[in-house]
Formats: structure tokens, sequence, C-alpha cells
């Protein structure tokens, strides 16, 4: 399990780019107490402050390009099955990758890659987990999120980022022989199906009823009488 941990910088995803490009042996973590610039899907700003757990890990995998789209399902099942080992209450998953409690994000991942021509050079996964950051800094920013603190029966941060790392590995490995248990798993964790939900797209927005995800990931809905697929999007749903 090798580290490299910082206090403070911009971004884990940066550093893990310029390591992967060096040739940094795979399952490398590169870890922060704080991110400056911590970043979610389509280039949205996440919040990283201290009392989190913001890390990013190496893979090379040697996958066909059509099972690469299904790693970012792989890396959330792992994240949620290593956080549950410390938590006292259920976290869900919100489609496509966010983690969720009690209806509010708790974190989520983001998975970048970079590729030569159609041959795949390595991915990096980034994590953000609002680990223990403390509830009035979500409060005070009138913030649809929250933190883990109050159920975590467990206060080392490495000791949870060591079951979340060996979670990611064991996954990754087995894939994609494995992918029935974590398709199985995503949907057990998955709560809104038959719920109403808006989805956007960059600049547009459709209120849909959420049917199921499929096998490939899609978000399956039905929208004006129609059934349509979803490849990527947000959701939001009423609580």
């Amino acid at each position: 399990m090798r580290i490299y941990s910082y206090k403070e910088l911009d971004s884990t995803m940066d550093i893990a780019h310029e390591l992967a490009k060096k040739g940094e042996e795979e399952g490398t973590i590169v870890l922060a107490d704080v991110q400056r610039k911590g970043r979610g899907r389509k280039g949205n700003y996440w919040e990283s402050p201290e009392g989190g757990l913001w890390f990013s890990v190496i893979f090379y995998p040697k996958l066909r390009k059509e099972e690469i789209k299904f790693l970012p399902i792989v890396f959330c099942v792992s994240v949620i099955q290593g956080l549950e080992l410390f938590l006292t209450k259920r976290i869900n998953v919100k489609w496509p990758n966010d983690i969720e409690l009690d209806g509010k994000k708790v974190g989520g991942i983001l998975l970048e890659s970079s590729w030569n021509g159609d041959k795949l050079e390595y991915v990096i996964c980034g994590v953000g987990i609002n680990l223990f950051v403390p509830l009035d800094f979500f409060k005070d920013r009138n913030l649809n999120a929250t933190s883990l603190l109050p159920y975590l029966i467990e206060k080392d941060k490495f000791l949870i980022l060591k079951a979340i790392w060996e979670k990611m590995l064991l996954n990754y490995e087995n894939y994609p022989y494995n992918w029935d248990l974590i398709y199985q798993y995503y949907l057990e964790k998955f709560p809104y199906v038959g719920k109403i939900a808006l989805i956007r797209q960059e600049a547009d927005s459709k209120f849909v009823k959420i049917l199921k995800v499929s096998r490939e990931g899609a978000l399956i809905v039905e929208e004006e009488g129609e059934i349509k697929k979803y490849e990527w999007g947000e959701i939001s749903v009423r609580h």
C-alpha cells in the first residue's frame, strides 16, 4: 500500500496523473488532508475541507474498451463496501456514482483516463468522502450534503482508507467476472426506483419517473409516457 500523503494541495487527481505518466505502480494512493481545487463530475467544484477523506488511486486496466465504462460502478460499490464496515447507519448510491446518507450527499467518485489512440494508458479513480467533517460545515453553507461523523465506529482515517482501498483492488482484480455481484449490490443500494426525479444534462432538465438502472449502467426512465435511457446526467429526487 504505497501512499503519497499531503497536508494540502490543489487536487489529488493532478498528482496521480503525474505519477501514472511516470509509471508509478498500480494501486498507488495520493492522499490529502485538504484539497483547494477538488473536482467532481462535469468539472463541478468539490469542497474538500479538513476532516474529509480525499484520495486518488492509480490503475492500469487490461480491459476491452466497452468494459471500461463499468468501472465507475465497480469503484462506487467498493467504496460503499469499505465504508459500511465502520458505519452504524445505511448509506445508498445515487445514480450514477454519488454516495448518500438520508438523501444527502456524503461522497462520490470520479474517474479520469488517459488514452493513446485506442490504447488505454491508465485510469485514475478519485474518491471524496465527508468522513469527519463537522455537520455545521454543511449547515452554515446551506449545502444538501452531510457527514458520516455521527455514525462512524472507527476514528482512524487510515484504517478506513485501507479498507476501502482493499475493496477497490479486490473488485477491480475480479472484474469483469464479478459483474453480476457488483450490479446486484448496486441495485440494492439504489433506493429511487419508482420515484419522480429531475434529471439534468447541462442546460436541459426534465421530470421523469425512475424505472431502473440497466446492466450497462444507464438510467431507464418513463418520460411523457415513453421509456427512455440516459447514459449520463444528474438526478434530483424529492425526499
